[in-house]
């Protein structure tokens, strides 16, 4: 029996998807006069909303779909408006905690060190060669380099660890996955590096993970497709322990990102049947931040989204708390890959550290890991019908 959590990221192997539908625009006219109407007076930035939910949450978590391109620039773009709002920290899915003194010297070097830079990343995950995520680092040690000797720093701290994936073996026995997941498990560790190094020091953080991690409220199905049930919902991501520990203080924005559907897990389709989609077509400015929680787009439903499995009544406002448009599907590109990523002073390693047997076998030089990674970042190639 395969049992597959929602939204399964495919990070190591390519997707073929189904042909899916453009977006829909089948809601009611008042429906529709309510949905444009909040959006044209509740406008903001996404910028200026990210910022205004530090006015009453201590910890704000951005959740992503991973490797779109324009999602990490924006939290490289968030990092000196954050330093300018007092928020001085930044916590990251993609680093490991165990390397937080060698992060904290990355970016408070007289010198950038992309090298550093490259072997912070590479220890988190070999598979993630992506030049948008390395350069939060160097957009962080731009912003210090141009502060006085005396001011306190920009820090980005690493949530994870290294996982043991060079002792990953096809249908392994449960037992050895203690050996690879050697410090527990990745949300709970990642919750206790919230709560050690912000919560606990009283100090205000954006964290940036995948949305997965980054669920507050909301507990994720594990479905099982060809029985077509729920097996469990998972209550125990990052983000629902730092909910559980200091409820309302937390936020989750949810960046914009196509959602499975019931019908399998290889096919999607745009979110709340497309309704977000269709009502930004209204607009010409069509990057916005606004609520989900408090506002008409909290009533929105997707009965075909696999994130309605388990639940009588799915609707919008379970899902998140807030949400960020930054630009429709069409203009969707993956994140670049770093040509320096992979040498072959490291490939040896890089390959043994892939979580998936398969691959491992298939890939001989570092210009077929590089264009493998490329390969499972193509937003095009995985989403040709949502475009």
């Amino acid at each position: 029996m395969k049992v597959f959590p929602v939204f399964l990221i495919s990070l190591f192997m390519g997707i073929t998807v189904s042909p899916q539908k453009q977006p829909i625009d089948d809601l009611t006219e008042e429906v529709k006069k309510g949905l444009i109407g909040y959006l044209r007076t509740h406008w903001m930035t996404p910028e200026d909303y990210v910022i205004s939910k530090f006015e009453t949450h201590d910890i704000v978590l951005i959740g992503e779909h991973h490797f779109i391109k324009h999602d990490v620039e924006f939290i490289q773009g968030l990092i000196p408006i954050l330093y300018e709002n007092g928020i001085m920290n930044l916590g990251i899915e993609f680093g490991c905690y165990e390397l937080q003194e060698q992060a904290d010297s990355l970016l408070t070097a007289e010198a950038y060190d992309e090298d550093l830079a490259r072997w912070l990343v590479f220890q988190w995950g070999s598979y993630w060669p992506n030049v948008e995520y390395l350069d939060l680092y160097r957009k962080a040690w731009e912003v210090n380099h141009s502060l006085p000797a005396d001011a306190p720093k920009f820090r980005i701290v690493g949530l994870d660890y290294r996982a043991r994936w060079d002792l990953f073996t096809e249908n392994m026995p449960v037992r050895r996955w203690q050996r690879i997941l050697s410090k527990g498990p990745r949300d709970k560790h990642m919750a206790d590096v919230i709560t050690r190094e912000f919560i606990n020091q009283g100090r205000k953080a954006l964290i940036y993970a995948g949305q997965h991690h980054s669920f507050t409220r909301y507990h994720e199905p594990e479905y099982d497709f060809k029985r077509n049930r729920v097996i469990r919902l998972e209550r125990n991501r990052m983000g629902n322990r730092i909910y559980r520990k200091i409820r309302n203080k937390v936020f989750n924005i949810c960046l914009h990102y196509p959602w499975t559907t019931i019908k399998g897990p290889k096919k999607y389709d745009y979110p709340v049947d497309g309704a977000v989609d269709s009502i930004m077509r209204e607009f010409t400015e069509k990057r916005f931040g606004f609520d989900i929680i408090d506002s008409p787009f909290g009533a929105l439903s997707d009965s075909d989204a696999l994130y309605s499995a388990g639940r009588r009544n799915f609707t919008f406002r379970d899902f998140c708390d807030g949400y960020i448009f930054l630009k429709p599907f069409a203009e969707y590109e993956g994140c670049s890959v770093d040509p320096l990523f992979i040498t072959k002073e490291n490939f040896k390693e890089a390959v043994s550290f892939l979580p998936k047997a398969e691959i491992k076998q298939k890939i001989k030089t570092p210009a077929q890991f590089l264009y493998k990674m490329k390969w499972d970042a193509d937003f095009k190639r995985l989403y040709p019908d949502l475009q």
